[in-house]
């Protein structure tokens, strides 16, 4: 099992001081990230359609990092996308798949999704929409946890995201199967009071790691979405060392999270 982890996102203002030195330039934040990663979830073209001249810049300035894009919320919230559209945000995303850095384009459901036929459409509707793409899909409503829907995943092109995440009683958190071509996690944190604010002991990556491990021998990415303070990436160094991954952990990330557990 070939395993990548990384990130979800990797500019925040507040991983400046503690991953990000404080005198690094914002155009070089990525170039650092790639020094302790190979991979980077990105979130910022949920809420904008990506630029193709940003993309470039992106291959350009880390030209060993591979790239997953999370879909615009007009695909998977307000869900008035376009045929237009769906060929603006492609168009834009070429530039990753010709120089084959391209993971996955990540489709992530809000939990007032639920399952139903109208729901099942609307999915194959955006797995033609995206033909030929590599695309994972995240629902994150309890009623999805079906066998028929997870080999209608398989069928649509998708793989399914597993996640890790705090355990309500609509939320599906798992479901950790097997679906697709690859393997995809996504690691929100635990705490439903704080979403994304939550740093995993070591003992919770490793029963993480065991998991992971269950799951079909192929290609796998793992992505830390825990972001506050850049607890996400402690967490995602952490577990690629778990992992028997090179990896080192920045002095000052441990010490300044360190302090902020007795603030």
């Amino acid at each position: 099992m070939r395993v990548y982890v990384g990130c979800s996102g990797f500019y925040y203002k507040d991983w400046v001081g503690n991953f990000y030195p404080a005198s690094l330039k914002r155009e070089d934040y990525l170039r650092f990230y790639a020094k302790h990663f190979e991979v980077v979830e990105v979130n910022a073209s949920f809420y904008t359609f990506p630029n193709r001249g940003t993309v470039k810049s992106m291959l350009s300035r880390a030209p060993n990092l591979r790239f997953a894009f999370k879909a615009h919320r007009s695909f998977t919230h307000t869900r008035n996308y376009t045929e237009e559209g769906a060929k603006k945000f492609l168009q834009a995303l070429e530039p990753v798949l010709a120089e084959d850095r391209f993971v996955a384009l990540l489709f992530q459901f809000p939990e007032s999704f639920g399952y139903g036929q109208e729901q099942v459409e609307y999915i194959k509707g955006l797995s033609k929409a995206f033909r030929g793409l590599p695309k994972v899909v995240e629902v994150r409503n309890k009623s999805f946890k079906k066998a028929d829907f997870y080999a209608l995943v398989q069928e649509m092109g998708f793989s399914m995201v597993n996640v890790d995440a705090p355990k309500g009683e609509g939320f599906l958190v798992g479901p950790w199967v097997g679906v697709g071509e690859i393997n995809y996690l996504r690691l929100h944190g635990r705490d439903p009071q704080k979403p994304y604010d939550y740093l995993y002991s070591l003992e919770e990556l490793r029963k993480l790691k065991d998991k992971l491990r269950k799951l079909p021998k192929r290609e796998t990415f793992v992505f830390f979405n825990n972001t506050l303070r850049a607890q996400a990436v402690l967490n995602a160094l952490q577990f690629k060392l778990l992992l028997g991954l090179p990896a080192e952990v920045p002095a000052s990330l441990e010490k300044s999270l360190r302090e902020s557990e007795w603030e």
